[in-house]
């Protein structure tokens, strides 16, 4: 049996699970999500049909 190692476990893959998870994928660090569902985001929202969106910053309005 193969031996991993991580520097962070996080557990749960729902939308702050994930999110923290690409926050943190911005440093050299390896990270583990687990979750007891089969897919990430599985029953986030059901209004949303379990789909994840990309977080979009605000549009940045230049100065004229």
């Amino acid at each position: 049996m193969a031996s991993h190692e991580y520097d962070i476990a996080i557990i749960g893959a729902g939308i702050i699970g994930l999110f923290i998870a690409y926050e943190l994928s911005h440093y050299n660090a390896k990270i583990l999500v687990i979750d007891k569902n089969v897919e990430p985001g599985f029953g986030v929202s059901k209004g949303h049909a379990g789909v994840i969106h990309v977080v979009q910053p605000p549009p940045q309005h230049s100065e004229k």
